[in-house]
C-alpha cells in the first residue's frame, strides 16, 4: 500500500455536513438532475437529432465494427434497444446515465485522496463546461460515453495509486479498454496521467510497481476485436477523418488548425475559469482546510502535458478544422485539477454562492434546450412525415436500398422502421444485393453528386443502373418558416 503523505479522505473538515450527508446529496442532486432531463427529452418529443438518427441506423446488433465510431456506445444502445425497443426513451435514457456516471464516478475516485465535500465540488465543476452541460445533453453521443470512461479511468487509477491492490489496477485496466472502444482521443487521458504521475515521487513508485503491469494487459485484451477489425475494414474506420481537414502539403508556418485549437480551449475553459476566479477572490484569505496538493498537481500537469502534445500534433499534422469537443480530454484535468485546488478553501458561504450558480446555470440548460426545440429551424422540429409519404407514393420495390445521411435516414427509420435504410458512409452497402436504390441528399441543387452516392457506398450495382428523373421535395419546419428541400434519386440495375 503506498502511504501518501497527503492523503487527506480521512481528514474531516470545519463544516458540519457529514461525509455520509455530503454522498448522499450529491447523488441525489446528480440523479435528479438527470431523470428531469429525461423527462425533459420525452416531453418535447419531435424529430431526433443527428447522433440520435445516427443511433437507429448503426445498431444492427452487436458486431465488432459500425463505421467511423469505436463500438462501446453502439453496444449499450444495442441492450437498451432490445429492452425498450427503437424508442427516444431508450435513446435519452442511455445518453443520461452515461452523463450521470461521469458525475458520479470522478466523485467515487476523487474520494481517495479527498473528503466528500471537495469530491462533490470539484465533479460538479465539470457542469460549468459547456460541451458537458448543453452539447452533451443536447447533442452528442459517442463523446458522452468518452466522458463516463475518463471520470472510470480516473477513478479506478486515483484508487490504484491510493492502495496499489491488483484489484485496483484490474480496475484501471478494465476502464481503459472500455474507454480505448468509446471514443479514439480518450487515449490522452492516459497518457496525460501517466506522464504526470512519473514527475511526482510518491505516485510514480506506485506506478512502476510490478501489480500495474496487469492495466495495460486487460485493456489490450478489451480492444482486440474491435481494433481487428478496423484494420480489417479501413475504409469504413477511417471515413471520418476528413473532419479533420488533414493537409498533405505545407501552406503556412501555422495550419489553420492551431488558432482554432486556442480558440476550442478557450470556449470549454472560459466560464469555468471565471466562476473559479471568482471563488478564488472571494476566499483569498482563508486557508485550505485540507491538503490537496499533489492530486491537484497531478491533474493540471497531466493537463498542461496533454495541452503541448495536442498543439504539436495539430501543427505538425497541420488538421485544418478542430471541433472543442474533441479536446475534451485536455479540459477535464485542467478544470478538476482548478477546483481540486480551490474547493477547501471556500467558506460556507462561497460554497453555497458557487451551488447556487451551478442551479442557475441547470435552470438556463433547461430552459435553452425548450427554446432550442421549437425555435425556427430547429433539427427537432423537423417534419419528416412528409418524405415518408413521398417514398411511399413512389410504389418503389419493397425490397429497394434506401441512402441517406444520418439524420435524413435515421428519422426516417424512426416513423419506418420496416424500412431497408443505409447511412451514406464508404463502403457502406457493399454487401447489399437488392437491385434497386434510391438516393436522399439534402445538397442543393441538381448534378452528378447523387449518383456518386451509390459508389461511395460501394452499392455492388453502381456501375451499371440506370437512374430516373431526379424529384425534390420541401420539408417543413413545425414552428417556423424555414424549410428544408430532399433531393430523391431512383435507379435500378437490369
Amino acid at each position: 500500500m503506498t502511504d501518501f503523505s497527503s492523503d487527506s479522505a480521512s481528514i474531516p473538515t470545519s463544516d458540519t455536513w457529514t461525509t455520509q450527508q455530503v454522498t448522499r446529496l450529491f447523488f441525489l442532486a446528480i440523479t435528479t438532475y438527470f431523470l428531469a432531463q429525461l423527462a425533459l427529452r420525452l416531453i418535447l418529443g419531435g424529430a431526433l437529432e443527428t447522433d440520435e438518427a445516427e443511433m437507429l441506423l448503426m445498431t444492427p446488433g452487436l458486431r465488432w465494427g459500425y463505421g467511423p465510431q469505436l463500438p462501446l456506445y453502439n453496444w449499450l444502445q444495442t441492450v437498451l434497444f432490445s429492452v425498450f425497443g427503437e424508442t427516444l426513451f431508450a435513446l435519452s435514457l442511455l445518453k443520461n446515465l452515461l452523463l450521470w456516471s461521469t458525475y458520479a464516478l470522478l466523485f467515487v475516485g476523487l474520494r481517495a485522496f479527498v473528503p466528500a465535500r471537495v469530491a462533490a465540488l470539484t465533479a460538479l465543476s465539470l457542469f460549468l463546461i459547456p460541451d458537458i452541460a448543453w452539447e452533451a445533453e443536447r447533442a452528442t453521443t459517442h463523446s458522452n460515453m468518452l466522458l463516463a470512461t475518463i471520470s472510470a479511468s480516473i477513478a479506478a487509477f486515483l484508487w490504484a495509486l491510493k492502495t496499489g491492490h491488483l484489484r485496483h489496477w484490474a480496475l484501471f485496466g478494465l476502464a481503459l479498454g472500455l474507454g480505448g472502444i468509446a471514443k479514439y482521443n480518450f487515449w490522452a487521458i492516459p497518457v496525460g496521467l501517466v506522464l504526470a504521475s512519473l514527475s511526482i515521487e510518491h505516485a510514480r513508485r506506485s506506478l512502476l510497481s510490478k501489480r500495474a503491469l496487469i492495466a495495460p494487459v486487460i485493456a489490450a485484451i478489451v480492444v482486440a476485436g474491435p481494433y481487428v477489425w478496423m484494420f480489417k475494414n479501413p475504409d469504413l474506420a477511417l471515413s471520418s477523418v476528413g473532419k479533420m481537414d488533414l493537409s498533405e502539403a505545407a501552406h503556412s508556418l501555422i495550419p489553420e488548425g492551431v488558432p482554432l485549437y486556442f480558440q476550442g480551449i478557450a470556449a470549454l475553459l472560459i466560464l469555468p475559469a471565471l466562476v473559479a476566479v471568482i471563488l478564488w477572490i472571494a476566499s483569498r484569505k482563508r486557508s485550505a482546510s485540507v491538503d490537496t496538493r499533489w492530486p491537484a498537481i497531478l491533474f493540471l500537469r497531466a493537463g498542461a502535458i496533454l495541452a503541448v502534445i495536442g498543439l504539436a500534433t495539430v501543427w505538425l499534422a497541420e488538421v485544418g478544422h478542430i471541433t472543442p469537443r474533441w479536446l475534451l480530454p485536455i479540459v477535464l484535468p485542467v478544470v478538476i485539477g482548478l477546483f481540486l485546488r480551490l474547493s477547501p478553501r471556500l467558506s460556507r458561504r462561497a460554497a453555497l454562492g458557487y451551488l447556487i450558480t451551478l442551479c442557475l446555470f441547470a435552470v438556463l440548460v433547461f430552459v435553452g434546450l425548450t427554446f432550442d426545440r421549437y425555435k425556427d429551424g430547429a433539427r427537432r422540429d423537423l417534419d419528416f412525415e412528409p418524405l415518408a409519404q413521398f417514398i411511399e407514393e413512389m410504389n418503389l420495390p419493397e425490397d429497394t436500398l434506401i441512402v441517406a445521411d444520418f439524420y435524413i435516414g435515421g428519422n426516417l427509420a424512426h416513423i419506418r422502421p420496416d424500412w431497408s435504410i443505409r447511412p451514406d458512409l464508404p463502403a457502406n452497402a457493399k454487401s447489399e444485393q437488392t437491385k434497386q436504390i434510391l438516393l436522399l441528399s439534402r445538397t442543393a441543387g441538381k448534378g452528378s453528386h447523387m449518383s456518386k452516392l451509390a459508389s461511395q457506398v460501394r452499392w455492388p450495382f453502381a456501375d451499371h443502373v440506370d437512374y430516373g428523373e431526379e424529384h425534390q421535395i420541401t420539408l417543413p419546419f413545425l414552428h417556423g418558416e424555414r424549410t428544408l428541400p430532399v433531393r430523391l434519386l431512383y435507379g435500378t440495375s437490369q
